[in-house]
């Protein structure tokens, strides 16, 4: 229910994450956010065409953003709340199933964005601007519980800054946001597993040899998951390591208090942020849900039926006569035991049949593809050139 999906280049990523995601068992995902608005429409038609297999894709199109300077290319700014109906009238008549709420929004532009998404049948989800609290915006879908810290209790508007300090939550905050989250309805979509992996910075070098690093291409390792290098917004990391690991602690407590509190959550990851790849982040995000003390079955519930429901289609994620034919075979039950996850022996996906040995074997044949010395020549220094240009703005 958080995705993203590479731009459309040379390298044609595309494909290779689409396939992730099957192998790990993903069937339908949401992406939260087109950079450049050439990722989901380059996924799409390859798996529309049959130039390669991959999920059921659910978008929200460009960021909504309230000011400039933008921060990725894909953005629409909102310069007076009246604007709210064309922008949603847009995004809608693109093809998209939510408005992504993102950075430098005022309250009357998210209420004015909130009216218009109702009106168009879409669901504003995204991120609690830095300067307003989670009680403040009150966005009806909250991605990775931003707005939990009070916004005076952060040095900077900065994703460092917002992902790790959580010195200022303390059992009252929790309190007090749940009580919100059940007052107004508010959804979480609270993508722990990519504040947890940011903890693999504290020895780098191992985290190069790390499950997710191994599944793509060199260039997110060495270049864009580089801590003095790498992605502007993620440098200088190491120094708030500490703070992580504190934040990570507090974001399961607030996780099990909300879903104790019968509080709606969901599951989804942010791939491509350091150490998170496509489908595999997903069954991290399910452990992490288990460790904070969720249910699997529950857990289950959450992966299935219940993100199917938000996504419009009442029968995905159910078996059952007449339900879409998206299921995936097991030798072991997961629902028991999330361990079994690495047991997947099939993925049908829109009644298309990928067994557990032909999966492996195109798995091969991608990272011999994507890991050879011809692919690394071409695509670091080319990773490194768009990375100066694709993030207009530090985070």
């Amino acid at each position: 229910m958080h995705a993203h999906l590479p731009p459309r280049n040379v390298l044609k990523l595309s494909g290779y994450f689409a396939f992730l995601y099957l192998y790990h068992g993903v069937t339908a995902i949401r992406d939260m956010g087109d950079v450049d608005n050439t990722s989901v429409a380059a996924a799409r038609s390859g798996i529309e065409s049959g130039a390669f297999p991959g999920p059921r894709i659910f978008s929200c199109g460009p960021f909504v953003a309230g000011a400039q300077p933008i921060r990725w290319p894909n953005t629409l700014v909102i310069h007076e709340p009246a604007a709210a109906e064309a922008i949603a009238a847009q995004i809608k008549s693109d093809g998209h199933m939510c408005i992504k709420s993102y950075e430098d929004l005022t309250v009357p532009k998210l209420e004015a964005l909130k009216v218009a998404a109702r009106k168009h049948g879409l669901t504003l989800a995204g991120h609690v601007p830095t300067p307003l609290g989670y009680e403040e915006a009150l966005v009806p879908d909250v991605q990775h519980f931003f707005g939990v810290p009070p916004p005076e209790s952060l040095e900077r508007d900065h994703i460092l800054d917002r992902t790790a300090e959580w010195r200022a939550v303390d059992e009252t905050r929790l309190d007090e946001i749940v009580r919100v989250t059940l007052e107004h309805g508010i959804v979480n979509t609270p993508t722990l597993v990519s504040t947890h992996q940011l903890l693999l910075y504290r020895n780098y070098q191992a985290a190069r040899q790390s499950i997710p690093a191994r599944l793509l291409p060199r260039l997110y390792a060495d270049v864009a998951w580089h801590p003095s290098e790498g992605m502007a917004f993620w440098r200088g990391v190491e120094d708030y390591l500490d703070r992580i690991e504190d934040s990570s602690a507090k974001k399961q407590k607030l996780l099990l208090r909300l879903y104790q509190a019968g509080a709606k959550l969901q599951l989804g990851t942010d791939p491509q942020q350091p150490f998170v790849a496509p489908g595999w982040s997903l069954q991290e995000e399910m452990r992490v849900f288990e460790t904070a003390g969720i249910p699997i079955e529950a857990i289950w519930r959450m992966a299935t039926s219940q993100a199917a429901g938000t996504l419009g289609i009442a029968d995905l994620g159910r078996l059952e006569r007449g339900a879409p034919a998206d299921l995936l075979v097991f030798e072991r039950d997961p629902t028991r035991d999330l361990d079994a996850l690495d047991s997947l022996l099939a993925v049908i996906a829109g009644g298309r049949l990928y067994r557990r040995a032909d999966l492996d074997a195109a798995l091969r044949e991608y990272q011999n593809h994507y890991r050879t010395g011809i692919v690394d020549a071409v695509s670091i220094p080319a990773t490194r050139m768009t990375l100066k240009k694709t993030f207009l703005r530090n985070y």
